[in-house]
């Protein structure tokens, strides 16, 4: 049976890191600004208040910003090449410089030099935050994934393809090109796309899962189990990764090799509850093919407990907007599912 709801990971666009980061260093830079000033009382107390509330945003942003370097190390999203990574660093020390020089001012012969270095520390951090942002995702882009959000796939391609020429090295481009077409039934140009990016990222997950998956739609799950594979080499964390090779040995019928990542699938936990009664399911028939009955029964028991999500998933196909034509495949396997978890125990396990 050929599987639908087959996984791709989504890719944040919105550079909200950097936004915190520049926002923070924008606000400390204009409460610095004030503090030159010498404003008294209550008026310095709020523009302290104000200038640590927004190095504390700025200093936030850079954590994220790590945190997403750290993400980037398991193939997920490009990593920072080295310049901005020194960027990075240097944005930490003249944050570091401007949070700690505004609360422990430095014996300068002048006063006014304890104002002026807090300030010179925010422009410094804002200069090397402009660096940073020239790595976000380019407007057109973000336009294109508000389009495919609403369907509008025409609209969605036509930016793209601009977008090939305006920013031939964004690699988002060509993952959300697959993805599209893959949804078009255009297999030869979301594999054209897929390999692009492939070409361009080749230590990026998202290539070799989009054209993994557009193998698996077009019933090729021989050939979709290698970039799948490789897939999961660069993002071994990433629970839909594992589902979609899972998926491609099952399609495959090489139910031994399938039972390991469908496993590790379900113990890394799919966000997608639906997904997982998915995994569960092929799991359960991946052991039961190979003899495996006992620990067959333990999956379809868990199975069973997944009534809740059967219900929701058969409401769902209910209001679905798509043609019948396109619904069929996943209803025949909701109704496997559900057969099965009505199946008597298995004759092996009873006592």
């Amino acid at each position: 049976m050929k599987t639908s709801r087959l996984k791709t990971s989504s890719m944040a666009v919105l550079p909200w890191r950097q936004f915190m980061v520049l926002g923070g260093v924008l606000v400390a830079m204009m409460a610095g600004a004030t503090l030159m000033l010498a404003p008294k009382g209550g008026w310095l107390i709020a523009t302290r208040a104000v200038l640590a509330l927004s190095l504390f945003s700025a200093l936030s942003g850079v954590i994220l910003l790590l945190l997403h370097h750290r993400q980037a190390s398991k193939g997920l999203d490009v990593a920072l090449s080295d310049r901005r990574g020194y960027a990075l660093a240097g944005l930490i020390a003249s944050l570091l410089l401007a949070f700690v020089s505004s609360f422990a001012p430095i014996p300068f012969p002048a006063t006014w030099m304890n104002n002026v270095l807090p300030l010179l520390g925010v422009v410094l951090a804002l200069w090397l935050g402009s660096r940073l942002l020239q790595g976000a995702a380019p407007l057109d882009y973000q336009r294109a994934q508000r389009a495919y959000a609403e369907r509008d796939f025409d609209t969605a391609l036509a930016l793209l393809r601009g977008l090939e020429g305006s920013h031939p090295d964004f690699y988002g481009t060509y993952h959300l090109q697959a993805t599209i077409y893959r949804q078009r039934k255009d297999y030869e140009a979301a594999r054209r796309a897929a390999n692009r990016l492939i070409a361009l990222q080749p230590e990026l997950y998202h290539g070799y899962a989009d054209l993994g998956l557009t193998l698996l739609e077009e019933a090729r799950p021989a050939e979709a189990r290698e970039p799948l594979r490789r897939a999961v080499e660069l993002a071994p964390e990433l629970p839909e990764g594992q589902f979609n090779l899972g998926m491609a040995y099952v399609e495959a019928e090489d139910y031994e090799k399938a039972i390991a990542p469908l496993r590790r699938a379900l113990r890394l936990g799919l966000r997608d509850e639906i997904t997982g009664v998915m995994a569960r399911y092929h799991l359960f028939r991946a052991l039961e093919a190979l003899g495996r009955h006992a620990e067959a029964e333990v999956e379809l028991r868990r199975l069973r407990r997944c009534s809740g999500v059967l219900k929701r998933w058969r409401r769902e196909l209910s209001e679905d907007l798509r043609p019948a034509k396109e619904r069929r495949q996943e209803q025949a396997l909701l109704s496997a599912i559900e057969r099965a978890a009505k199946k008597p125990r298995l004759k092996e396990d009873r006592s």
